[in-house]
C-alpha cells in the first residue's frame, strides 16, 4: 500500500485572544486546488476569545477513485511551536466505503466526516469544525494533511503545492545588535595574611596558599584559552581601621603592590598591564558587617561610622573603641580580619568568531559569543523554530540587562504565544520603535485596542515600517 502526506497551507490568520469579546473573521471565496483533483472553496475562519471555527466547501468533482482507494484529509492549526488537528474528512472508493460501513471508524477519527466518492458526478462536502482557542494560535496557519492510499493505488493526480491565502498579521521587529569588542572583567577577592606590620608575602603563611591560588588560578584559567587575551590585572588592597590612618594607608598600598609583583612573576603576562590601588581603611566593609550583626549598640556604632564630619578616621575608631569596648572587642576579632582583603580584576578580550566558528561555539560555550554573534547564529535557523528561539533566550541569559537582548527575547516569546514571558522581557527592552511595536503586538494579543493603537502609532512615528503595517491590521481586527 502506497502512502504519502502533503501539508498544504491554505490560510494564515490573525488570531487574537481578547480580554473582552472579540471576533476576527477571515474569508476567501476563491477556489483552491489542493491535489488529487480536490479543490476547496468558501474558506472561512472565525476566531473569538474562546473558539476558532473553520468552515469550507470540499469539491470532489475532479476526483476519480478506484474502488479500493481512500483519501484522508486532516485539517490542522499549525503554529510556530504547536499544532492541533481538526476532525478528518475521509473520502472512500466503493469497496473502502463498504468496509467502513461494516467496521466503522477503526481506521480514522471517530469525529471524521466520511463520504463515498461517486466518480463522474458533482459532489461537494460542506465541512465545519471548531477548536478551543489557545494563546499560541494568535499567529498561525491552517493546513491540510493529505493521506492518499488504497489497496493497489499508485500516486494520485493533483498539484503538490497549493497557493497561499494569508491575512496580514501583526508582526514583531527584531533588532540586530551592534558589533562590539568582547571585553569583560572577572572580579574576585582574596584574603592574604601578612604578619603584623609586615608587607612581605609568605606563600605558606596561614591561609595564604588557598587565597593566593584564587588570584593565580583565575588568571591562568583565562590565560589558557586560546580565544582570550588578558589585557590588564588590577589589585586593590584594603586595610582595617585599628591603627593610625597614615600607617594603614602605607600598609594597604605597599601590600597591594607586593601582591601585584608576586602575581606578575607567576603568571607571565608580558603584554598585560598591572595596576595597583588601595583603600587605607575599609569603613564600608565594616559598616556592612555591623549592619548585619546583632551587636548590643549596633545603631549607635552605625551612626558613628556614618558621621563624615565630626570625627577624623582615627578619632572615630577611638570613639567606638572607648565608648563600646565589648562590642569593639567582638568587632576586632570577628570583623576586622575580613576587612583586610585584596580585590582583583582581570580584564580580558575574547576574539571575534566567524559565523561557522560561532555556530560551533554556541554548542560548546555560548558565553564566549557576543550579542551580534548570537544574532547571526539565530539567522541560520528557520525563523520561529525552536532552535531560533533558543538562541535568543540564551542571548538574554548571557546579557540579562541588555535592552536589545531583552527585546529580541520578547519578540520570539510573542511569536510562540508566551505573552507573560514576553512582557517580563519588555520591561527591560528600552525605549525604541521596535520595543513599542512589540508592546503593541502584546496589546493586540490581549484585546487591548487602545494600547495597541498607541504603541503602533508611536513606533510608526519613529519610522518603523512594520508598525505602520500593524496599524492597518487593527483597522480590520478591532
Amino acid at each position: 500500500m502506497d502512502k504519502r502526506i502533503r501539508n498544504i497551507i491554505i490560510s494564515g490568520l490573525l488570531l487574537t485572544m481578547a480580554a473582552t469579546p472579540l471576533v476576527v473573521k477571515a474569508q476567501n471565496t476563491a477556489t483552491q486546488e489542493i491535489g488529487a483533483g480536490i479543490t476547496v472553496a468558501n474558506k472561512v475562519v472565525e476566531v473569538t476569545s474562546n473558539d476558532m471555527t473553520l468552515s469550507m466547501d470540499i469539491i470532489l468533482d475532479g476526483v476519480r477513485m478506484k474502488s479500493s482507494d481512500r483519501i484522508i484529509l486532516t485539517p490542522a492549526v499549525k503554529g510556530v511551536s504547536e499544532e492541533r488537528d481538526m476532525p478528518q474528512i475521509v473520502i472512500n472508493g466503493r469497496r473502502q466505503y463498504i468496509e467502513y460501513e461494516r467496521k466503522g471508524h477503526k481506521k480514522y477519527d471517530l469525529d471524521a466526516t466520511v463520504v463515498r466518492r461517486r466518480n463522474g458526478t458533482a459532489q461537494t462536502v460542506q465541512y465545519t469544525a471548531m477548536l478551543p482557542y489557545e494563546a499560541w494560535m494568535w499567529n498561525s496557519d491552517v493546513v491540510i494533511g493529505e493521506d492518499l492510499c488504497g489497496c493497489d493505488c499508485g500516486t494520485l493526480s493533483g498539484s503538490d503545492i497549493a497557493s497561499i491565502w494569508r491575512v496580514r498579521t501583526a508582526r514583531v521587529a527584531y533588532i540586530r545588535p551592534e558589533a562590539r569588542p568582547k571585553t569583560y572583567d572577572l572580579k574576585g577577592s582574596a584574603y592574604i595574611d601578612f604578619p603584623v606590620d609586615k608587607t612581605t608575602i609568605y606563600p605558606d603563611y596561614r591561609r595564604n596558599p588557598e587565597e593566593l591560588q584564587k588570584i593565580i588560578g583565575t588568571i591562568m584559567e583565562v590565560k589558557k584559552d586560546q580565544n582570550v587575551t588578558v589585557n590588564a590585572v588590577d589589585i586593590c588592597g584594603y586595610a582595617s581601621p585599628e591603627s593610625p590612618y597614615e600607617h594603614n594607608e602605607y600598609l594597604a598600598a605597599t601590600r597591594a603592590q607586593t601582591l601585584s609583583n608576586y602575581v606578575k612573576q607567576l603568571v607571565n603576562l608580558d603584554n598585560a598591564q598591572f595596576t595597583v590601588s588601595s583603600v587605607a581603611e575599609n569603613w564600608e566593609g565594616l559598616r556592612k558587617c555591623v549592619a548585619e550583626s546583632s551587636l548590643a549598640n549596633k545603631e549607635a556604632i552605625l551612626a558613628l561610622i556614618d558621621d563624615e564630619t565630626t570625627y577624623t578616621p582615627d578619632a572615630k575608631e577611638w570613639k567606638i573603641k572607648s565608648t563600646y569596648p565589648d562590642d569593639y572587642a567582638y568587632m576586632l576579632k570577628e570583623f576586622y580580619p575580613g576587612l583586610r582583603r585584596s580585590d582583583y580584576t582581570v580584564n580580558y578580550t575574547i576574539r571575534a568568531f566567524t559565523l561557522e566558528e560561532a555556530k560551533e561555539m554556541y554548542k560548546s560555550d555560548p558565553r564566549k559569543l557576543s550579542l551580534e554573534e548570537l544574532y547571526m547564529v539565530a539567522q541560520t535557523y528557520e525563523t520561529g523554530s525552536k532552535e531560533f528561539m533558543d538562541v535568543f533566550i540564551t542571548a538574554v541569559h548571557n546579557f540579562p540587562d541588555d535592552p536589545t537582548a531583552n527585546l529580541n527575547a520578547a519578540c520570539t516569546e510573542i511569536e510562540h504565544g508566551n505573552i507573560e514571558a514576553a512582557e517580563k522581557y519588555l520591561e527591560k527592552a528600552g525605549d525604541t520603535a521596535e520595543a513599542w511595536n512589540a508592546k503593541g503586538v502584546v496589546a493586540v494579543q490581549k484585546g487591548d485596542s487602545e494600547t495597541a493603537v498607541q504603541m503602533f502609532r508611536k513606533a510608526a512615528d519613529a519610522g518603523l515600517e512594520i508598525a505602520k503595517e500593524n496599524m492597518k491590521v487593527l483597522e480590520t481586527a478591532f
